[in-house]
């Protein structure tokens, strides 16, 4: 058989034809272990949010969201190598890449102030730092707010040997409280406030000690991953950020659809406990300035600063890191991408 030019266009065309026709090989998606800073709750939402919505398959990743034990513990999960990406706790990653300069890991996206905090009953003797003195205080290692306690000692001259500490499991610091087997405990208030409410405690019945009435202002729970992952992985960690910003942004403006998929992933969740909690730490996020200056994940260099020298003073630390040792917002999806949208309702 005599193979012309016109026969073979022919047989190329329907060779792409048959191609074209053909469905997609799908490409493999990138597994990625993803740590949170606590147990599943509130804001969380917003990241089973975005893997509900395919965001992230979308950017072809395939994360597995862990709940964490602790924000403080997340930098050690991330400098570890079991987790190259997470939310953490900015205090505990000052302490560590100011002592570990050699591996460090570095906050990407700026989600909410801290709200640390000594939390008590009425009844219980205790209305200012002073009354603390010689109380039994309830704190898990890896809580930010006990972490932090040193701050708290600068600002108000109660040292931390002055108490008596009971640790504890994050999942009964509030019932132990509520038992009266500690006397007051640390947290971050949008945890602790809404435990307490579930368990039927009155918030006009719970003493607040925040850390920021004392002057302890100091950017808190942000996306960070290690610094080797950063470098490795760069446009990894860009669509990471990408889909996480999504389920933010999605978070804000539609509360409800964050909310279900929260209680998708957990369905034995108090739903209106959590809505209460949403609600409050999207008020945190959107209304601090550092979102309002530059939109959500924006860190302002100068509250990072602020902060930095607030964390190194507290844990004695030799000198205050440099703030591109503490952060990199390279990564950051673009402002356009971060606008704050009207809050809606849950």
């Amino acid at each position: 058989m005599t193979v012309t030019r016109s026969t073979l266009l022919r047989g190329t065309a329907a060779a792409l034809a048959g191609a074209l026709a053909s469905p997609a090989i799908a490409q493999p998606l990138e597994r990625l272990p993803l740590t949170l800073n606590w147990k599943i709750q509130g804001l969380h939402g917003a990241f089973f949010l975005a893997l509900e919505r395919g965001y992230f398959r979308a950017e072809g990743l395939n994360p597995d969201i862990v709940a964490g034990d602790g924000s403080a513990n997340v930098v050690n999960r991330l400098a570890g190598g079991a987790f190259q990406i997470g939310l953490g706790d900015v205090a505990s990653l000052v302490r560590f890449n100011a002592q570990n300069p050699e591996r460090r890991v570095k906050a990407i996206y700026n989600q909410t102030p801290a709200d640390l905090v000594v939390m008590s009953l009425r009844g219980r003797g205790i209305s200012k730092p002073d009354d603390l003195r010689g109380r039994l205080v309830g704190a898990p290692v890896g809580d930010a707010a006990f972490k932090m306690f040193p701050a708290f000692t600068a600002a108000t001259g109660v040292p931390a040997s002055a108490i008596r500490w009971e640790h504890m499991a994050p999942n009964i610091r509030e019932a132990m409280l509520i038992q009266g087997r500690v006397d007051a405990i640390t947290a971050n208030e949008g945890t602790a406030l809404f435990n307490l409410k579930a368990a039927g405690v009155r918030q006009e019945d719970m003493v607040f000690l925040r850390y920021s009435d004392f002057g302890i202002n100091i950017v808190n729970a942000g996306m960070m991953a290690n610094e080797s992952f950063l470098r490795e992985k760069p446009e990894t960690v860009r669509k990471v950020l990408r889909a996480v910003n999504r389920g933010l942004v999605e978070s804000v403006a539609n509360p409800a659809a964050s909310l279900d998929a929260l209680m998708r992933k957990d369905p034995l969740l108090n739903r209106g406990i959590e809505a209460e909690r949403l609600m409050y730490s999207i008020a945190r996020m959107v209304e601090q300035p550092d979102a309002r200056e530059g939109g959500l994940g924006f860190y302002n260099e100068a509250n990072v600063r602020r902060s930095i020298e607030i964390v190194t003073a507290a844990e004695g630390l030799p000198a205050p890191i440099a703030v591109g040792d503490f952060m990199d917002l390279s990564f950051l999806p673009p402002a356009s991408a971060r606008v704050i949208p009207a809050i809606g309702r849950v």
